[in-house]
């Protein structure tokens, strides 16, 4: 029997009649009078108990998106906020002394009349006098010092190749005819593909018989809950089926080349779509590589991706995915710094329970605030311990190599949109259905030659699909540490 006590979002207990259980209550049915509500609550359950992360962050929390197509597309859009490079160096002397205007070369045309520009220093302020004139691929622009001291110059550095400027305010005399505007940014373009994914598994006759009851809670509201039935065999199938698809968020790679040319084939000779997971989409230059994690390592990395989350103008919320050696480095850095900087580390007192001879040391780092304010929470993500598809070990721990992985997503949200979301192709993204043989999906056995069947199995077929993929809205904010092994 189910316990009193909630353990996990779903509770579950056997029997093996289906006395006291409705058709109405299948949780097939469930599926078929609200697909979006239910998927959402089961991907949220198996996430929870069975640490499907992924599924959990994105459909269980209702960030899906759902399209009329395969393919999709989305804009990273710069801020509008940019330091223009000077493109062609300005010599001289004491430049700008007493007010004298000079020239000011850069490759884009982004500022205008009135604006007050910061040089890389952030102390020497300049003002744009006229509109630029364009001489081959750059804009050259008048200015002037904005300063009160007639003696002061312009520090030569600040007007070498290379050197920034940035727009910090527009100021304007009396009667003024106008003021600065802001320059656009054209957006990158990024594209995807959603992977059609499928799962077929028989049921015979005899397992068709023994039925569970399933207790679910929804994931925004704990209190609210619901007892659904299923049958053993299609729970277990579900189970594995969310885990796969879990797996093909995270793994799955692009097929489609840059040519739109798909080189994978199925049996029927058409083409095997799949889309970029989380993975492949991340930048590349966040991929970076460690043999000992340190405070550090992962201070500069996430310091990284928040100043790339600020460029896009979104928020930022840190989630690092590892497996149990990762946790254990993760826990292992933290305590050297706090170690090396004499810092007293304690939770309401110490880490240290109990008394006398029953001393029990509890103390461990799964979330850490760095001195910017960044914070990263760590969660243990179990297909990186698992040997049967990591088998590469580590030479002297013997652990999986990518147990020391560490994946961290930004599930923070730009304009009220999650960075991370859930794509699926309208009304496909769990499709699913069953094919009868001797049984039907309800456990009914045909006992008539006048009864209709699609299959001969004694038993009866389940069929899964999706047609889905995952969306990282601005890959720069995320990132990965690769342990790397030495030797």
């Amino acid at each position: 029997m189910a316990t009193k006590t909630q353990v996990s979002p779903l509770q579950v207990k056997q029997q093996r009649d289906f006395k006291g259980l409705s058709e109405t209550n299948n949780i097939a049915k469930a599926f078929l009078k609200a697909p979006e509500k239910v998927g959402a609550i089961m991907a949220y359950a198996f996430g929870y108990k069975h640490d499907n992360v992924i599924n959990m962050l994105t459909g269980g929390l209702k960030n899906t998106e759902y399209i009329n197509g395969s393919e999709y597309e989305w804009d990273l859009h710069a801020q509008s906020d940019k330091a223009i490079e000077v493109s062609v160096a300005t010599s001289g002397t004491q430049i700008g002394m007493g007010g004298t205007p000079f020239q000011l070369t850069l490759g884009v045309k982004w500022f205008d009349v009135t604006d007050v520009l910061v040089g890389d220093d952030g102390e020497t302020y300049i003002r744009i006098m006229h509109e630029p004139i364009q001489r081959g691929n750059s804009y050259v622009y008048t200015a002037q010092l904005v300063s009160a001291n007639r003696e002061e110059s312009i520090d030569p550095a600040l007007l070498q190749v290379g050197a920034r400027w940035s727009k910090e305010w527009s100021s304007v005399e009396e009667n003024s005819v106008k003021g600065g505007a802001h320059g656009f940014s054209t957006p990158y373009k990024l594209r995807n593909v959603l992977s059609t994914l499928r799962k077929t598994v028989k049921v015979s006759r005899e397992a068709a018989k023994v039925v569970m009851v399933i207790e679910m809670f929804d994931p925004e509201d704990p209190a609210k809950k619901t007892k659904l039935w299923s049958k053993l065999e299609e729970w277990t199938a579900m189970a594995k089926w969310y885990r796969e698809l879990d797996a093909s968020y995270l793994y799955s790679t692009m097929t489609k080349g840059d040519d739109n040319t798909i080189a994978l084939t199925g049996e029927n000779g058409r083409a095997v779509v799949q889309g970029a997971g989380m993975r492949e989409q991340i930048a590349p230059a966040n991929k970076r590589f460690y043999t000992r994690l340190t405070y550090e390592i992962l201070d500069e990395l996430l310091l990284d991706l928040s100043y790339a989350a600020n460029k896009w103008g979104g928020e930022y919320n840190f989630l690092g995915l590892t497996g149990m050696m990762g946790m254990n480095e993760f826990d292992s850095a933290i305590k050297a710094y706090a170690k090396g900087n004499n810092i007293t580390v304690t939770d309401n007192g110490t880490f240290i329970n109990g008394s006398g001879s029953e001393l029990e040391f509890t103390g461990y780092f799964r979330k850490i605030t760095f001195m910017n304010n960044i914070s990263l929470t760590m969660k243990r993500f179990p297909p990186y311990d698992d040997v049967t598809r990591n088998r590469k070990l580590h030479p002297i721990s013997q652990k999986p190599i990518e147990s020391y992985r560490i994946t961290i997503l930004n599930f923070g949200q730009k304009d009220g949109e999650a960075n991370i979301c859930k794509m699926a192709l309208k009304d496909s993204e769990m499709s699913m259905w069953t094919v009868a043989g001797s049984t039907d999906s309800t456990g009914g056995v045909a006992n008539s030659l006048n009864v209709n069947r699609a299959s001969g199995v004694d038993g009866y077929e389940m069929h899964f699909l999706s047609q889905s993929g995952i969306r990282i809205k601005n890959p720069l904010s995320c990132g990965e540490l690769i342990y790397k092994v030495v030797g």
